[in-house]
Protein backbone atom coordinates (compact mmCIF):
# COMPACT_ATOMS: atom_id res chain seq x y z
CA UNK A 1 0.00 0.00 0.00
CA UNK A 2 1.54 3.42 -0.97
CA UNK A 3 2.98 5.51 1.96
CA UNK A 4 0.07 8.31 1.25
CA UNK A 5 -2.75 5.96 1.00
CA UNK A 6 -1.56 5.04 4.66
CA UNK A 7 -1.02 8.26 5.87
CA UNK A 8 -4.77 9.30 4.49
CA UNK A 9 -6.31 5.99 6.22
CA UNK A 10 -4.50 7.58 9.14
CA UNK A 11 -6.21 10.68 9.49
CA UNK A 12 -9.38 9.40 8.07
CA UNK A 13 -10.44 6.16 8.73
CA UNK A 14 -10.48 6.49 13.20
CA UNK A 15 -14.18 8.66 12.76
CA UNK A 16 -15.45 6.24 9.15
CA UNK A 17 -13.33 2.86 9.61
CA UNK A 18 -12.28 2.11 13.09
CA UNK A 19 -11.72 -1.42 12.47
CA UNK A 20 -9.16 -0.49 9.63
CA UNK A 21 -7.42 2.10 11.54
CA UNK A 22 -6.81 -0.05 13.99
CA UNK A 23 -5.50 -2.87 11.49
CA UNK A 24 -3.21 -0.55 9.91
CA UNK A 25 -1.93 0.91 13.39
CA UNK A 26 -0.81 -2.72 14.00
CA UNK A 27 1.85 -2.57 11.24
CA UNK A 28 3.54 0.33 12.54
CA UNK A 29 6.58 0.96 14.44
CA UNK A 30 7.51 3.68 17.34
CA UNK A 31 9.64 6.65 15.78
CA UNK A 32 11.21 9.66 17.60
CA UNK A 33 10.43 13.37 16.36
CA UNK A 34 13.01 16.56 16.69
CA UNK A 35 12.48 18.92 19.34
CA UNK A 36 10.85 21.49 16.77
CA UNK A 37 8.36 18.74 15.38
CA UNK A 38 7.36 18.17 19.02
CA UNK A 39 7.03 22.23 19.35
CA UNK A 40 5.02 22.60 16.15
CA UNK A 41 2.30 19.38 17.01
CA UNK A 42 1.83 21.22 20.19
CA UNK A 43 1.11 24.30 18.59
CA UNK A 44 -0.75 22.83 16.29
CA UNK A 45 -3.37 20.20 17.96
CA UNK A 46 -3.08 22.06 21.62
CA UNK A 47 -1.56 25.67 21.52
CA UNK A 48 -3.40 27.66 18.57
CA UNK A 49 -7.13 26.61 18.72
CA UNK A 50 -7.47 25.23 22.51
CA UNK A 51 -4.49 27.27 24.33
CA UNK A 52 -3.50 24.08 26.35
CA UNK A 53 0.37 22.34 26.36
CA UNK A 54 0.88 18.96 25.09
CA UNK A 55 0.06 15.91 27.54
CA UNK A 56 2.17 13.49 25.12
CA UNK A 57 2.68 12.37 21.82
CA UNK A 58 2.97 8.86 20.11
CA UNK A 59 5.08 9.15 17.11
CA UNK A 60 4.79 5.95 14.64
CA UNK A 61 6.64 5.27 11.47
CA UNK A 62 5.70 2.60 8.73
CA UNK A 63 9.30 0.79 8.38
CA UNK A 64 11.21 -0.29 11.64
CA UNK A 65 14.54 1.81 10.51
CA UNK A 66 12.41 4.88 9.31
CA UNK A 67 14.51 8.05 10.15
CA UNK A 68 11.26 10.13 10.33
CA UNK A 69 8.00 9.40 11.79
CA UNK A 70 5.04 9.08 9.07
CA UNK A 71 2.22 10.04 11.83
CA UNK A 72 1.95 10.76 15.48
CA UNK A 73 -1.06 10.96 18.02
CA UNK A 74 -1.21 14.12 19.99
CA UNK A 75 -3.16 14.30 23.33
CA UNK A 76 -3.55 17.93 25.11
CA UNK A 77 -3.31 18.56 28.34
CA UNK A 78 -7.01 18.14 30.27
CA UNK A 79 -9.06 21.69 29.97
CA UNK A 80 -11.85 21.06 32.57
CA UNK A 81 -13.79 18.03 34.80
CA UNK A 82 -16.09 15.64 33.88
CA UNK A 83 -17.44 13.21 36.81
CA UNK A 84 -14.02 13.63 38.06
CA UNK A 85 -12.51 12.45 35.03
CA UNK A 86 -10.33 14.37 32.92
CA UNK A 87 -11.53 16.31 29.74
CA UNK A 88 -9.11 16.89 26.65
CA UNK A 89 -8.61 17.31 22.63
CA UNK A 90 -6.42 14.41 20.71
CA UNK A 91 -5.94 14.45 17.27
CA UNK A 92 -4.02 12.63 14.46
CA UNK A 93 -1.49 14.44 12.40
CA UNK A 94 1.03 12.72 9.49
CA UNK A 95 3.68 13.94 7.51
CA UNK A 96 3.68 14.16 3.88
CA UNK A 97 6.69 15.83 1.87
CA UNK A 98 8.04 16.70 4.92
CA UNK A 99 5.28 19.09 5.99
CA UNK A 100 2.71 18.15 8.50
CA UNK A 101 -1.11 18.31 8.38
CA UNK A 102 -3.44 16.90 10.95
CA UNK A 103 -7.15 16.52 11.26
CA UNK A 104 -9.57 17.82 13.34
CA UNK A 105 -9.50 17.40 17.38
CA UNK A 106 -11.74 15.18 19.35
CA UNK A 107 -12.54 15.49 22.92
CA UNK A 108 -11.99 12.46 24.73
CA UNK A 109 -12.77 11.33 27.86
CA UNK A 110 -12.65 8.58 30.60
CA UNK A 111 -15.73 6.64 31.77
CA UNK A 112 -15.46 4.53 35.38
CA UNK A 113 -17.38 1.31 34.69
CA UNK A 114 -17.47 -1.02 37.47
CA UNK A 115 -13.76 -2.38 37.45
CA UNK A 116 -12.37 -0.58 35.01
CA UNK A 117 -12.16 2.82 32.48
CA UNK A 118 -13.13 3.33 28.71
CA UNK A 119 -11.85 5.80 26.97
CA UNK A 120 -14.09 7.38 24.93
CA UNK A 121 -14.58 9.92 22.29
CA UNK A 122 -18.01 11.90 22.53
CA UNK A 123 -18.66 13.55 19.11
CA UNK A 124 -21.54 15.03 18.18
CA UNK A 125 -22.93 13.71 21.51
CA UNK A 126 -23.29 16.40 24.71
CA UNK A 127 -20.33 14.81 27.03
CA UNK A 128 -22.52 14.19 30.19
CA UNK A 129 -25.09 12.47 28.42
CA UNK A 130 -21.95 10.28 26.32
CA UNK A 131 -20.92 9.62 30.06
CA UNK A 132 -24.06 8.67 31.46
CA UNK A 133 -24.99 6.41 28.78
CA UNK A 134 -21.96 4.65 28.66
CA UNK A 135 -21.84 4.01 32.22
CA UNK A 136 -25.61 2.43 32.03
CA UNK A 137 -25.52 0.28 29.59
CA UNK A 138 -22.28 -1.52 30.16
CA UNK A 139 -24.46 -2.55 33.24
CA UNK A 140 -27.03 -4.15 31.08
CA UNK A 141 -24.93 -7.65 30.76
CA UNK A 142 -25.73 -9.04 27.57
CA UNK A 143 -28.21 -7.68 24.32
CA UNK A 144 -29.51 -10.82 22.26
CA UNK A 145 -26.58 -13.12 23.92
CA UNK A 146 -23.64 -10.66 22.77
CA UNK A 147 -21.58 -9.09 26.03
CA UNK A 148 -21.81 -5.63 25.93
CA UNK A 149 -18.90 -5.64 28.82
CA UNK A 150 -17.30 -7.80 25.93
CA UNK A 151 -17.72 -5.15 23.06
CA UNK A 152 -16.95 -2.24 25.05
CA UNK A 153 -13.22 -1.67 24.69
CA UNK A 154 -11.64 1.24 24.16
CA UNK A 155 -11.87 3.68 22.33
CA UNK A 156 -14.98 4.16 21.49
CA UNK A 157 -16.28 6.90 19.27
CA UNK A 158 -19.92 8.32 19.23
CA UNK A 159 -22.03 10.18 17.18
CA UNK A 160 -26.21 11.18 16.77
CA UNK A 161 -27.83 8.70 15.40
CA UNK A 162 -30.99 9.24 12.30
CA UNK A 163 -32.86 10.51 14.79
CA UNK A 164 -32.44 12.90 18.29
CA UNK A 165 -33.21 10.28 20.46
CA UNK A 166 -30.13 7.44 18.85
CA UNK A 167 -26.86 7.43 19.53
CA UNK A 168 -24.19 5.27 17.80
CA UNK A 169 -20.87 3.56 19.19
CA UNK A 170 -18.83 2.77 17.56
CA UNK A 171 -15.93 0.35 19.89
CA UNK A 172 -12.91 -1.20 17.70
CA UNK A 173 -14.78 -4.24 16.11
CA UNK A 174 -18.26 -3.34 17.76
CA UNK A 175 -21.41 -1.11 16.31
CA UNK A 176 -24.18 -0.83 19.23
CA UNK A 177 -26.97 1.74 18.25
CA UNK A 178 -29.02 3.11 22.03
CA UNK A 179 -32.09 4.81 22.35
CA UNK A 180 -33.51 6.94 24.96
CA UNK A 181 -37.23 6.35 24.11
CA UNK A 182 -37.81 3.80 26.13
CA UNK A 183 -41.63 2.39 25.92
CA UNK A 184 -43.10 2.38 29.69
CA UNK A 185 -45.61 -0.73 29.03
CA UNK A 186 -45.92 -3.49 28.71
CA UNK A 187 -43.06 -4.00 31.12
CA UNK A 188 -41.06 -0.84 31.97
CA UNK A 189 -37.31 -1.43 30.43
CA UNK A 190 -33.74 0.19 31.19
CA UNK A 191 -33.29 3.64 29.87
CA UNK A 192 -31.49 4.34 27.74
CA UNK A 193 -31.85 0.69 25.84
CA UNK A 194 -29.81 -1.38 23.42
CA UNK A 195 -31.57 -1.98 20.85
CA UNK A 196 -28.73 -3.02 18.31
CA UNK A 197 -25.55 -4.71 18.37
CA UNK A 198 -23.12 -5.91 15.64
CA UNK A 199 -19.91 -7.06 15.92
CA UNK A 200 -17.68 -6.19 12.31
CA UNK A 201 -15.77 -9.09 10.77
Amino acid sequence: MPRLTLILLFLLAPAVFPAMAAGVADQTFPAKLSRDERLLLEQLVCGQKLGVAVAEIDARAFDANAGKANYADVKCRPHARLKDKPLYYVAQCARANNQWSCGQSELETRVALKDRELVIRPGAVEPNVAYEAIQKISTYGYFQAKSLDAALQSTCNMGMGDTADLIEISCKRWSITVSFWCPKTPVPTACPRVIYMNERL
